[in-house]
């Protein structure tokens, strides 16, 4: 009787211990599932899954002298896809007096500057983008007209033909008053740059 109580427990030991054991091995398989699903690779996003928008124009970005407009880039499609980099951005018209807008990387005035990261964009969600400009360089150029912008071309590092397919806005900003020098932000997660 003492024998068989005594293998009894012994068994219900080693069952429990091996019960345990098992749950810790599903438990890290449990894990590392999801730290595979965690880092799973969305493919770049392709020109016909996304659009690009200007989220304001109005003074709500503004602060001593500078001023931004926020991009939103949204997904269209039915596909998770990611983007990673700096938009080109090219306005229109570009030109005044034979003095040519510029672009830069980097933003750093109403939007921060954040390095380029890779920005995973779901199916009807937005990643987002700013465009950084002063306007007290030389206002005797005219208020309007000629140095005003009429579209702003964006080209984004989009999946087969990066930075060929232009998406087109509008966007009202008196180039000469920036001296020609507009600075953007790496593309972001989210419906608005970081601000400063």
């Amino acid at each position: 009787m003492i024998a068989l109580r005594i293998c009894t427990q012994l068994h219900g030991r080693t069952l429990v211990a091996t019960l345990l054991v098992l749950s810790v091995f599903a438990l890290r398989a449990a894990s590392n599932t999801t730290i595979a699903a965690a880092s799973t690779v969305f493919p770049t996003c392709s020109y016909r899954q996304l659009e690009v928008a200007v989220a304001s124009s109005s003074g709500a970005y503004s602060a001593a002298g500078n001023h931004g407009s926020p991009f939103l880039v949204v997904n269209i499609s039915r596909s998770t896809c990611s983007l990673e980099g700096y938009p080109r951005l090219k306005t229109y018209p570009s030109t005044y007096k034979s003095e040519t807008v510029k672009v830069f990387d980097g933003g750093g005035m109403i939007f921060v500057s954040v390095k380029p990261k890779l920005v995973v964009i779901k199916p009807g969600a937005t990643a987002s983008f700013g465009l950084d400009f002063g306007d007290a360089a030389d206002q005797q150029d005219p208020n309007a007209g000629p140095c005003m912008t009429q579209s702003v071309i964006v080209l984004l590092p989009t999946r087969l033909n990066p930075y060929s397919q232009p998406f087109n806005t509008t966007v009202n900003i008196n180039f000469c008053y920036s001296a020609f020098h507009f600075v953007v932000t790496a593309i972001q997660g989210g419906p608005t740059p970081k601000i400063g």
